[in-house]
Protein backbone atom coordinates (compact mmCIF):
# COMPACT_ATOMS: atom_id res chain seq x y z
CA UNK A 1 0.00 0.00 0.00
CA UNK A 2 2.84 2.41 0.78
CA UNK A 3 4.41 1.69 -2.60
CA UNK A 4 1.34 3.02 -4.47
CA UNK A 5 1.29 6.22 -2.39
CA UNK A 6 5.01 6.83 -2.96
CA UNK A 7 4.67 6.13 -6.67
CA UNK A 8 1.78 8.60 -6.97
CA UNK A 9 3.73 11.23 -5.01
CA UNK A 10 6.82 10.76 -7.19
CA UNK A 11 4.72 10.94 -10.37
CA UNK A 12 3.01 14.13 -9.19
CA UNK A 13 6.40 15.64 -8.25
CA UNK A 14 7.86 14.78 -11.67
CA UNK A 15 4.91 16.41 -13.43
CA UNK A 16 5.27 19.59 -11.35
CA UNK A 17 9.03 19.79 -11.92
CA UNK A 18 8.66 19.09 -15.64
CA UNK A 19 6.03 21.78 -16.03
CA UNK A 20 8.07 24.33 -14.07
CA UNK A 21 11.26 23.68 -16.07
CA UNK A 22 9.45 24.05 -19.41
CA UNK A 23 7.75 27.32 -18.50
CA UNK A 24 9.48 30.42 -19.87
CA UNK A 25 10.00 33.42 -17.68
CA UNK A 26 8.41 36.50 -19.22
CA UNK A 27 10.77 39.44 -19.14
CA UNK A 28 9.61 42.00 -16.63
CA UNK A 29 8.92 45.46 -17.91
CA UNK A 30 10.17 48.28 -15.71
CA UNK A 31 7.51 49.72 -13.47
CA UNK A 32 6.01 52.92 -14.81
CA UNK A 33 4.84 55.93 -12.83
CA UNK A 34 3.52 59.42 -13.40
CA UNK A 35 3.44 60.27 -9.68
CA UNK A 36 5.11 63.60 -8.95
CA UNK A 37 7.37 62.09 -6.28
CA UNK A 38 8.69 59.55 -8.82
CA UNK A 39 9.28 62.23 -11.47
CA UNK A 40 10.84 64.82 -9.15
CA UNK A 41 14.42 65.89 -9.67
CA UNK A 42 16.74 66.94 -12.45
CA UNK A 43 17.03 64.56 -15.39
CA UNK A 44 19.72 64.68 -18.09
CA UNK A 45 18.07 64.22 -21.46
CA UNK A 46 19.52 62.21 -24.33
CA UNK A 47 18.42 60.17 -27.29
CA UNK A 48 16.32 63.03 -28.65
CA UNK A 49 14.38 62.09 -31.80
CA UNK A 50 12.26 64.26 -34.07
CA UNK A 51 9.36 63.30 -36.30
CA UNK A 52 9.41 64.47 -38.98
CA UNK A 53 13.21 64.57 -39.01
CA UNK A 54 13.27 66.84 -42.05
CA UNK A 55 10.80 69.08 -43.85
CA UNK A 56 11.00 70.49 -47.36
CA UNK A 57 10.15 74.15 -48.01
CA UNK A 58 10.34 75.52 -51.57
CA UNK A 59 12.84 72.84 -52.55
CA UNK A 60 15.07 73.38 -49.52
CA UNK A 61 15.38 70.53 -47.02
CA UNK A 62 15.55 71.58 -43.34
CA UNK A 63 16.53 69.44 -40.37
CA UNK A 64 13.75 69.98 -37.83
CA UNK A 65 16.15 69.45 -34.90
CA UNK A 66 18.32 72.40 -35.99
CA UNK A 67 15.50 74.96 -35.92
CA UNK A 68 12.35 73.88 -34.09
CA UNK A 69 13.31 74.97 -30.56
CA UNK A 70 13.81 78.52 -31.82
CA UNK A 71 10.06 78.69 -32.50
CA UNK A 72 7.83 80.88 -30.36
CA UNK A 73 6.00 77.85 -28.93
CA UNK A 74 9.18 76.79 -27.13
CA UNK A 75 9.77 80.20 -25.58
CA UNK A 76 13.15 80.65 -27.23
CA UNK A 77 14.99 77.57 -25.96
CA UNK A 78 17.08 77.81 -29.18
CA UNK A 79 18.29 74.18 -29.04
CA UNK A 80 16.89 70.88 -27.80
CA UNK A 81 16.73 70.78 -24.00
CA UNK A 82 19.54 68.87 -22.34
CA UNK A 83 17.79 68.67 -18.95
CA UNK A 84 14.35 68.71 -17.41
CA UNK A 85 13.83 69.70 -13.78
CA UNK A 86 10.57 68.62 -12.15
CA UNK A 87 9.42 70.14 -8.87
CA UNK A 88 5.84 69.61 -7.81
CA UNK A 89 3.59 70.41 -10.75
CA UNK A 90 6.26 72.48 -12.52
CA UNK A 91 8.63 71.12 -15.15
CA UNK A 92 11.44 73.27 -16.49
CA UNK A 93 12.99 72.35 -19.84
CA UNK A 94 16.60 73.57 -19.85
CA UNK A 95 18.82 74.27 -22.88
CA UNK A 96 22.38 75.53 -22.69
CA UNK A 97 23.50 77.92 -25.43
CA UNK A 98 27.01 79.40 -25.27
CA UNK A 99 27.21 78.50 -21.58
CA UNK A 100 23.93 80.28 -20.77
CA UNK A 101 20.88 78.35 -19.57
CA UNK A 102 17.61 79.05 -21.35
CA UNK A 103 14.45 77.70 -19.75
CA UNK A 104 10.85 76.97 -20.61
CA UNK A 105 8.46 76.33 -17.69
CA UNK A 106 5.46 74.07 -18.19
CA UNK A 107 2.91 72.38 -15.97
CA UNK A 108 3.05 68.66 -15.31
CA UNK A 109 -0.01 66.91 -13.94
CA UNK A 110 -0.77 63.19 -14.05
CA UNK A 111 2.12 62.77 -16.49
CA UNK A 112 0.75 65.34 -18.95
CA UNK A 113 2.71 68.43 -19.97
CA UNK A 114 0.89 71.67 -20.70
CA UNK A 115 1.56 75.35 -21.20
CA UNK A 116 -1.40 77.45 -20.11
CA UNK A 117 -4.30 75.41 -21.53
CA UNK A 118 -2.21 73.99 -24.38
CA UNK A 119 -1.53 70.29 -23.76
CA UNK A 120 1.55 69.21 -25.68
CA UNK A 121 3.17 66.12 -24.28
CA UNK A 122 3.77 63.64 -21.54
CA UNK A 123 6.37 62.47 -19.08
CA UNK A 124 6.56 59.06 -17.41
CA UNK A 125 9.13 57.25 -15.34
CA UNK A 126 9.99 53.74 -16.52
CA UNK A 127 12.29 52.07 -14.03
CA UNK A 128 15.29 54.40 -13.63
CA UNK A 129 14.58 56.37 -16.80
CA UNK A 130 12.32 59.25 -17.66
CA UNK A 131 10.48 59.17 -20.99
CA UNK A 132 9.63 62.65 -22.27
CA UNK A 133 7.41 63.25 -25.29
CA UNK A 134 6.46 66.56 -26.84
CA UNK A 135 3.64 66.25 -29.35
CA UNK A 136 2.04 69.07 -31.30
CA UNK A 137 -0.78 67.72 -33.44
CA UNK A 138 -1.40 68.94 -36.96
CA UNK A 139 -4.85 70.19 -35.94
CA UNK A 140 -3.24 72.43 -33.33
CA UNK A 141 -0.62 73.69 -35.79
CA UNK A 142 -3.36 74.58 -38.27
CA UNK A 143 -5.27 76.52 -35.58
CA UNK A 144 -2.33 78.81 -34.81
CA UNK A 145 -2.82 82.38 -36.04
CA UNK A 146 -0.70 83.42 -39.02
CA UNK A 147 0.96 86.04 -36.79
CA UNK A 148 2.70 83.12 -35.00
CA UNK A 149 4.40 82.17 -38.25
CA UNK A 150 7.00 84.92 -38.47
CA UNK A 151 9.64 85.01 -41.16
CA UNK A 152 12.24 83.02 -39.24
CA UNK A 153 13.23 79.46 -40.17
CA UNK A 154 11.59 77.87 -37.10
CA UNK A 155 8.23 79.39 -37.97
CA UNK A 156 8.68 78.43 -41.63
CA UNK A 157 9.26 74.84 -40.53
CA UNK A 158 6.18 74.88 -38.27
CA UNK A 159 4.08 76.25 -41.10
CA UNK A 160 5.41 73.61 -43.51
CA UNK A 161 4.65 70.80 -41.06
CA UNK A 162 1.09 72.14 -40.71
CA UNK A 163 0.62 72.48 -44.47
CA UNK A 164 1.97 68.97 -45.11
CA UNK A 165 -0.56 67.48 -42.67
CA UNK A 166 2.09 66.15 -40.26
CA UNK A 167 2.27 66.12 -36.47
CA UNK A 168 5.39 67.33 -34.67
CA UNK A 169 6.70 64.72 -32.23
CA UNK A 170 9.86 64.97 -30.13
CA UNK A 171 10.96 62.23 -27.73
CA UNK A 172 13.84 62.02 -25.26
CA UNK A 173 15.06 59.73 -22.50
CA UNK A 174 16.19 61.11 -19.15
CA UNK A 175 18.57 59.75 -16.51
CA UNK A 176 19.58 61.16 -13.14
Amino acid sequence: MYIKQWAAALLLGAIVLGTASCAKDEPKKPETSVAIEDLAGTWNLGGVTFSPATVSVDGTEYKVADHIFKAFIFNGLSVAPSKVKIEGEKATLISVVDGIEKTFDVTVKDGKLSFHSFSFGSVVREGNQLKLEIAVTNDLLKQMPLSHFANDEASTILKAIAEQGKDLKITATGTK
